[in-house]
């Protein structure tokens, strides 16, 4: 399953530099990740620091 990143979100940019694929860009408000590249790597998600990426 792919990544989610929540409204929680604050928009660091950190999990953008660790995306293989490049399937994380910024949004309107917070970023987001294109669940059709998203190879489920899960690399983006222990380096947010507000843990706003989850799994679908």
């Amino acid at each position: 399953m792919p990544r989610r990143i929540t409204e929680d979100c604050i928009a660091s940019g950190t999990c953008v530099e660790e995306c293989p694929v490049d399937c994380i860009e910024e949004g309107e408000e917070i970023y987001v990740i294109d669940e059709d590249v998203c190879i489920d790597c899960g690399a983006c998600e222990p380096v947010c620091p507000v843990d706003a990426i989850i799994e679908v």
